[in-house]
């Protein structure tokens, strides 16, 4: 049913055995939960876009949209478990979906229940897994009628209280710690222009509380890239996401100029401050969809001057910017066509209000064709980048600029899948300053072929099998910098465990152009081959558990073995206690790599050993569905002990030098604990109280084994921190009915 504000949903799930309903608790939007499950789906425009709304029966909601799975929404449920199943009812408020403006609706529904104990799934209109838009296989719910969109406007205030003690290190290494207290407070907001476009801006926003990064040591020339964790960065940026042109950690980054700081020393001066981060002072967000299909997006951000300060021997200190004032852009037009066809266009430019730093434009554009059945397309996407100095401008750089293509064909319906592609980057493409590095100056093809079941049969419930082979060259010299082939294997099982296997082959020579780290230069790649396989038990059970091992070896001229294992075990107590421990272990017997560069520009490579040990424990207690302690830990050890060096030769070659005097060696450990304790005490409303533990640490003494190391990082020096949250969620729609209730017994009185 529905009203002026709302839809109302109501569902009664019957089951032979409601004594074993799974309901097992969980937090929010956590999906993978055991317990059953209840989903609604509503397509208010025309099989473009989908709102699914979820609750178990333990009353865990979640909400996603088909082209944002970070979507969130403030609605309301219940549950029961009953004699004869569970009931769920739901109501949501116009406010958390787009409609048309338009007197009669016309909307793609459909609802599906998960039965988690039988892994059996139910749906209302029944969609072919072969099928690509799944919303195609949507019913059509008719009969609402003259609702109007409401005024969407929300208002989320917080403040924050951290306290920190952290050491400082002087210049004979020794530490001391200090404690700094720090209070903030900042909103966010959440307008609808209309029932089309939505407005999110964040003001002051405070990151203290957010999950600490995976961090790994980087050997490669390739830049390590981490999860966002950053609420307002994760949500409502689907569009934005086009041709990896977007990378929102690149805002609030490391400065520019932090590693540069100890060359910009004077005699007798010390560094004394050096902030490892930009400070956002706000962004804003501008998205939605109109009713002929066209998406549009705006976002921009804006970072404060990172100042160093700088301290001599007499006390006095200087600042030195490290980053100067950054504005950051993107928007992007997005225009879907019917069989789910579409073309975007998007730019990003990233302007540094200092005359010093370059500034950079990317422009991109790409479209994706499909027939009338939604069983081939042809893909493509290309972009152009360019950077400038002020007073410099973008026009008089445009000689200097890069750019990159992409062109494929795919069969994307069936059991039968295959696809062709084609890329190239021109040697001055760069995408770095806001999007993700995408290393130049190659072509590469790209053949694949697929072949899945979706059907149980005596063996299997469903498996995904697939073929592909790369091959790429560089296009000045035309010599290969890839070519491999590989076999991935996918089965789950009837018990709903699954394994996997895969094999790679890299046959041909092949040249690497990074690795030297000196434009022009190349070295020549060793072939290998690798094996992969896994196997992961029914994640039903109470006791789960996981092992997943891999394996690689040189074709050619050097033995260098190396293998990887990672078994993981996790446990449910009960509904409401859980937890999890996994292991990763690796031994790269003699991974060949760039080492450095002597003062006769030689180039150093390296043969070394690499050894790396990951241990990640997690729990997870429910007190209920909207009150939870979440602790993990995570430490991780590195190391690369070096056997021989080598100069690498002008012909890619590389030649023992046994006069090499570097010690390259290096031993690093990062541990982290994240302990959160999470209250939703209210819709949208949240108070957490969230300890951290952080230790980095890194030298070339590499310990005998696994428990002296450890010990030794333990008591390395480290920064404990403590915050606390307190977020509310303020709703126009909920003010005024508030207001309404005051008059009305006013009026009475």
């Amino acid at each position: 049913s529905y009203n002026d504000n709302f839809i109302y949903v109501s569902a009664m799930l019957y089951d032979s055995a409601p004594d074993s309903i799974f309901h097992e608790l969980g937090s929010r939007d956590d999906e993978s939960i055991n317990a059953d499950i209840f989903y609604i789906g509503f397509d208010t425009y025309n099989r473009l876009d989908a709102y699914v709304f979820s609750v178990t029966a333990s009353g865990v909601q979640s909400e996603v949209k088909d082209s944002d799975p970070t979507y969130d929404a403030v609605w309301e449920s219940a549950v029961k478990i009953n004699e004869k199943g569970w009931a769920v009812e739901m109501k949501i408020p116009y406010s958390a979906i787009r409609f048309p403006s338009i007197p009669k609706q016309e909307w793609g529904f459909q609802f599906t229940r998960e039965i988690k104990r039988t892994g059996e799934y139910d749906q209302w209109a029944l969609t072919p897994q072969t099928l690509s838009n799944t919303r195609l296989a949507w019913g059509t719910l008719k009969g609402i009628s003259n609702i109007k969109a409401p005024l969407r406007l929300s208002f989320t205030p917080f403040v924050t209280a951290y306290f920190e003690n952290a050491p400082v290190i002087s210049e004979d290494q020794s530490s001391k710690y200090e404690n700094s207290t720090s209070y903030n407070a900042g909103a966010d907001l959440k307008y609808g222009i209309n029932e089309k476009f939505t407005l999110d801006l964040t003001l002051l926003p405070d990151f203290s509380q957010v999950q600490s990064d995976n961090k790994i040591k980087n050997l490669s020339y390739m830049e390590v890239t981490y999860n966002e964790n950053r609420p307002f960065f994760k949500e409502g940026t689907e569009l934005f996401t086009k041709n990896n042109l977007f990378y929102s950690k690149r805002i609030g980054k490391t400065p520019l100029g932090f590693y540069m700081l100890p060359y910009m020393l004077n005699s007798g001066e010390k560094i004394k401050e050096n902030p490892s981060k930009t400070r956002l002072l706000n962004a804003v967000k501008l998205s939605g969809r109109n009713n002929k299909g066209m998406g549009i997006g705006l976002f921009n951000a804006i970072t404060d001057n990172t100042y160093a300060i700088i301290e001599d021997s007499l006390g006095n200190s200087r600042k030195i910017l490290t980053e100067p004032l950054t504005n950051y852009n993107v928007f992007v037009f997005d225009q879907q066509f019917k069989n789910s066809s579409s073309a975007y266009l998007i730019n990003t430019n990233v302007a540094r209000y200092n005359n010093n730093y370059k500034n950079a434009n990317v422009t991109g554009m790409g479209f994706s064709l499909k027939n009338k059945k939604t069983s081939f397309a042809v893909d493509g996407d290309a972009a152009v980048s360019i950077k400038y100095k002020k007073p410099d401008t973008l026009s008089n750089n445009i000689n200097d600029a890069g750019y990159q293509y992409f062109l494929g064909f795919r069969k994307i319906s069936g059991k039968l899948l295959y696809g062709i592609s084609h890329t190239y980057i021109n040697k001055n493409y760069d995408s770095r300053d806001l999007g993700y590095y995408v290393t130049e100056n190659k072509m590469k093809e790209r053949v694949y072929v697929s072949y899945n079941t979706y059907k149980p049969n005596k063996y299997f419930r469903e498996s995904y099998n697939t073929i592909y082979f790369d091959y790429g060259i560089n296009p000045e010299t035309k010599k290969p910098y890839l070519g491999e082939g590989r076999i991935d294997l996918y089965f789950t099982l009837n018990n709903y465990g699954n394994f996997n296997f895969g094999a790679m082959v890299s046959p041909f020579v092949t040249y690497d152009y990074f690795e030297p780290r000196v434009a022009g230069k190349f070295s020549r790649n060793t072939r290998y081959f690798y094996l992969n396989a896994g196997l992961n038990s029914n994640p039903r059970n109470p006791i789960v558990y996981s092992i997943s091992s891999e394996f690689g070896d040189f074709i050619e001229r050097f033995e260098g073995k190396g293998f990887k294992i990672v078994p993981g075990l996790s446990y449910r107590f009960n509904d409401k206690l859980q937890l999890a421990y996994s292991f990763n272990y690796s031994n790269d017997s003699y991974n060949i790599g760039f080492a450095d560069i002597c003062p006769n520009n030689d180039i150093i490579y390296g043969g070394r050993k690499l050894i790396t040990y990951e241990n990640i424990l997690s729990l997870q207690y429910m007190f209920k569905n909207d009150m939870s302690l979440n602790i993990l830990s995570r430490h991780y050890w590195n190391t690369g002990e070096y056997k021989r060096y080598y100069t690498l030769m002008e012909n890619g070659e590389i030649e023992l030098n046994t006069n090499y005097s570097g010690n390259n060696n290096f031993s690093y450990n990062v541990f982290n604990v994240d302990l959160v304790y999470s209250w939703l005490f209210a819709p949208g409303s949240t108070i957490s109280l969230v300890y951290k533990n952080a230790i980095e640490k890194e030298d070339n003494i590499i310990k005998s084994n696994y428990f002296k190391d450890f010990n030794k990082t333990i008591d390395s020096p480290q920064t404990n921190s403590i915050s606390l949250k307190i977020l509310y969620y303020l709703d126009y729609q909920y003010l005024k009915k508030i207001k309404n209730l005051i008059k009305l017994k006013r009026a009475k009185y």
